[in-house]
């Protein structure tokens, strides 16, 4: 990686020059497993046929028109977000935390009168000014407090007491992923529902990671009992490319008029790529199949008693392996085992498979960390 980034980003010490499906290869030609994936933005695995087929096609259309010209394309896709909240609309950009800062300028606007935004503890929400304010380690967020919003903290199991009056808007990951892979639990998720209905407070859910199929329902607040006034999404959204989007119910209207915009948001290239991931998603119950191989590969890793293993949580295709050894370690002995993952947090090792993934993979991968821990356990690397 060049200077200019590995200060940001870190560095992996490999270049991936082409994915198969749920592998890529490096430039000495060696394959890997890949459950890193982008941080979860390559949803379908690399190089999928029919996307790669649209793409291609797309690239002799006009590019990027501007948001005010007709897309047909863009019209389905925010068709089908409708039906999936139930009847809504869309604003369409191009990551995950500016559908975070769109969201939370409709909420300021919408809520007027009211001062107070609550998140959660742990949660993660981007760097950007307005979302860093929602996002809690303070790690992030110490170094630009003079320029971003001051929003309240809160653990899950206390929200629903702080929702009040005065609260403009709850926003609130259904599965943590950066926070540690912590799914929020069903009743918990239906007592902050209430909680925002009864006071007036919106609920926004950031499914930047958990959603669109990957936890095992189309949006992953159904299995959580929240029922979110706003959705946030990306990652995966149009199967990698950069493109995010917030859904918001009808009832709430729109935005006023020239107060939030996009110059790429929802351009005619990526929203014919994010209408056939949608399809994809759709047609070939994609959710249901990352439900399935999520639960062979949590069982996988839990069955086999790993040393250094305290706990096999999430969602999906979202799981979070709590750690007695540091998740960094861990990350790297997989590279060199041929399998790609990430951390979520000093001690888990957060995998994000594709839906390209398959059962053999998923016990290849359990083995790999088996023999990972096993090894480091014996050189006493848990002892860290």
């Amino acid at each position: 990686m060049s200077g200019a980034l590995s200060g940001l980003y870190g560095g992996r010490g490999i270049e991936l020059l082409r994915g198969n499906g749920m592998f890529v290869f490096d430039g000495d030609g060696r394959c890997y497993i890949d459950f890193f994936n982008g941080h979860g933005a390559s949803l379908f695995g690399h190089s999928n046929p029919v996307l790669i087929d649209v793409l291609y096609k797309a690239t002799y259309g006009v590019w990027s028109p501007g948001a005010g010209y007709e897309c047909a394309a863009r019209e389905h896709t925010a068709e089908i977000l409708s039906q999936e909240i139930g009847g809504g609309r869309s604003f369409f950009c191009n990551s995950g935390t500016e559908a975070i800062e769109a969201a939370l300028k409709f909420a300021v606007v919408y809520q007027k009168g009211r001062n107070e935004i609550i998140a959660c503890r742990r949660g993660f929400h981007g760097r950007s000014c307005g979302a860093l304010g929602l996002t809690f380690n303070p790690k992030y967020r110490t170094p630009f407090a003079a320029v971003i919003p001051n929003v309240r903290h809160c653990a899950p199991e206390d929200i629903p007491s702080a929702v009040s009056r005065d609260t403009i808007a709850v926003f609130i990951e259904p599965v943590q992923g950066e926070g540690g892979v912590w799914p929020l639990s069903e009743s918990c998720g239906a007592a902050i529902t209430e909680a925002c209905r009864k006071n007036g407070a919106l609920l926004i859910a950031d499914e930047v990671q958990s959603g669109l199929g990957r936890c095992g329902s189309f949006f992953a607040s159904r299995l959580v009992g929240l029922s979110p006034d706003m959705i946030c999404l990306a990652k995966g959204f149009a199967g990698g490319l950069p493109a995010g989007a917030v859904v918001w119910r009808d009832c709430l209207g729109d935005f006023p008029p020239h107060t939030h915009g996009s110059t790429y948001g929802g351009n005619a290239l990526v929203m014919r790529v994010a209408e056939a991931a949608l399809t994809l998603i759709k047609q070939d119950d994609l959710a249901e199949h990352a439900a399935r191989l999520g639960q062979i590969l949590s069982s996988a890793i839990t069955a086999k008693n790993i040393p250094g293993v305290a706990d096999v949580r999430g969602k999906g295709l979202l799981i979070g392996i709590e750690t007695t050894v540091a998740a960094q370690d861990i990350v790297r002995k997989l590279q060199k085992k041929g399998l790609l993952a990430l951390t979520a947090g000093p001690r888990v090792v957060r995998f994000l498979p594709s839906f390209a993934v398959t059962e053999d993979a998923a016990e290849t991968a359990a083995e790999i960390l088996a023999e990972t821990m096993t090894e480091m356990t014996i050189s006493g690397e848990n002892s860290k």
